[in-house]
């Protein structure tokens, strides 16, 4: 694990607060919140060249409105609406 990971939790031991994650060779993973051990609000992931992979929102753990994939040339591969 990178020493650059942002990883706060809570009283209880859940995820909780801003969370960073980074591959070994330093790129980002990804970003986003989580709230009581759930992922909550804008999240991005990357590719470990660096390249996006998704970013969209998330309520309470589920993903939630649009969300957007690429493929890790950068390029955009779907666009999805989640209910």
């Amino acid at each position: 694990m990178n020493s650059k990971n942002i990883t706060p939790y809570n009283e209880k031991g859940e995820r909780h607060g801003y969370w960073e994650r980074y591959y070994n060779n330093g790129n980002l993973h990804y970003k986003g919140n989580y709230v009581n051990g759930n992922e909550h609000g804008y999240w991005q992931c990357y590719y470990r060249n660096g390249q996006l992979r998704s970013k969209g929102n998330y309520l309470n753990g589920k993903q939630n409105g649009y969300w957007e994939r690429y493929w890790d040339n950068g390029q955009l591969d779907s666009k999805i609406y989640y209910i």
